[in-house]
C-alpha cells in the first residue's frame, strides 16, 4: 500500500508496503508529533494510535458528540493525513474547556479568604499552564504574579478587591 502524506501543503508519499502504524510512525518523525489540520491537530501516538481534535463549540454543558462534528474533523484528518480513511473509529468524546465572557483566564484571589482562581483558559490551558503555575505560585507565597496578569483577575468581573 502506498500512503499519501500533505506536510505543510507539500505531498509526500510513504514508502509502498507501509503498514498503517508506520505511517503513523513516519508522520510523528516528520512533523514532530502535530499536523495542523484546518480547524484541529492529528497527534500520533506511540501505541499507533491516531488523536485527531478538535471541536470548538459553544454549546453550554452538552456533551453530545455529533455527527456532524465528526465528519469535520475526520475531513480535516483526511485532508492532511489520507491514510486516516482507512483506520478505524476506536472512540468519541467531548469534554468541556472552561472558558471567560471576556475569553480571558481568571488568575488571582477571590471570594472566601484564601480561595485562589486559575480557570478560564478555555483551549490554551495545556499551553498556559507553566505562566499559570507561576502566577499561583507567586501569589501563594505573597509575592505579585507578573505584570502580564493584571488584566486577567477576578475583580474585573467582580468589581471587587478579590479579598472579600
Amino acid at each position: 500500500m502506498s500512503v499519501q502524506v500533505k506536510l505543510n501543503g507539500e505531498p509526500r508519499e510513504l514508502p509502498d508496503g507501509a503498514r498503517l502504524a508506520q505511517a503513523v510512525a513516519e508522520l510523528t518523525a516528520l512533523a514532530s508529533g502535530v499536523a495542523a489540520a484546518v480547524n484541529g491537530d492529528v497527534v500520533p501516538r506511540a501505541e499507533g494510535e491516531l488523536i485527531v481534535g478538535a471541536t470548538q463549540e459553544e454549546r453550554g454543558p452538552d456533551q453530545t458528540v455529533t455527527a456532524g462534528a465528526v465528519h469535520d474533523l475526520l475531513h480535516d484528518a483526511m485532508s492532511v493525513l489520507p491514510v486516516t480513511s482507512e483506520l478505524i473509529l476506536a472512540e468519541t468524546c467531548a469534554g468541556l474547556r472552561p472558558g471567560t465572557p471576556d475569553n480571558g483566564p481568571i488568575v488571582g484571589r477571590c471570594g472566601p479568604a484564601g480561595l485562589l482562581l486559575a480557570t478560564g483558559h478555555y483551549r490554551n490551558g495545556i499551553l498556559m499552564s507553566p505562566v499559570t503555575a507561576d502566577a499561583v505560585a507567586a501569589l501563594l507565597t505573597g509575592r505579585p504574579p507578573a505584570p502580564e496578569w493584571a488584566p486577567f483577575t477576578p475583580e474585573r468581573f467582580t468589581g471587587g478587591d478579590g479579598s472579600r
